[in-house]
């Protein structure tokens, strides 16, 4: 009987000690001090901004961007700086005024290494008319997304539609509605 009790203490113990752990899809947020979600997608505001090593302008400038449009994730917040992440995951933090709401993606690398460009196509299916191949690292302006697919503009003059995993600036099957 001891040795019972032994076992289930034992297992008990052993059960509090597992980690919780959520599956892999999973996306846990919370709501930073700006009342807003993170982490969430953003993008650049203006085309010259300077990333800090810590929130303040006495931190070190690590880089300067200079793509305006360009999405960035805020991983973190600080007072009015914003902890972002690029699409290579280097981090820094950024004046919050530099910062837009606007989505915006950039094409990611096909991953079919055959393939130099992905297709823009004129609804959200693969058996629909191709409008443009698009090659990697082009920032689209996300319109809309379904989850599967997302309806883009280029150069605010091309509209199409392309696979969402094909974007970098979303979360994994992520709807977006206008």
């Amino acid at each position: 009987m001891i040795r019972l009790k032994a076992i289930v203490l034992i297992s008990s113990l052993l059960l509090l000690s597992i980690p919780y752990s959520k599956s892999a899809n999973a996306l846990e947020r919370t709501i930073g001090p700006s009342g807003e979600t993170v982490p969430r997608f953003v993008s650049l505001k203006s085309d010259l901004v300077n990333v800090r090593r810590g929130p303040g302008r006495n931190h070190k400038i690590l880089w300067v961007f200079k793509k305006l449009g360009l999405p960035v994730k805020i991983v973190s917040e600080y007072e009015n700086w914003r902890e972002i992440e690029d699409q290579t995951g280097a981090k820094g933090w950024v004046f919050h005024s530099l910062l837009s709401r606007r989505r915006t993606g950039v094409t990611l690398n096909p991953k079919d290494k055959a393939l130099e460009y992905f297709s823009l196509f004129e609804s959200s299916s693969k058996n629909s008319t191709s409008l443009a191949k698009i090659g990697k690292g082009v920032i689209v302006h996300i319109i809309t997304c379904t989850g599967d697919w997302c309806h883009v503009a280029v150069n605010k003059k091309i509209k199409g539609w392309l696979r969402q995993d094909h974007i970098w600036g979303l979360f994994q099957q992520e709807p977006i509605k206008k």
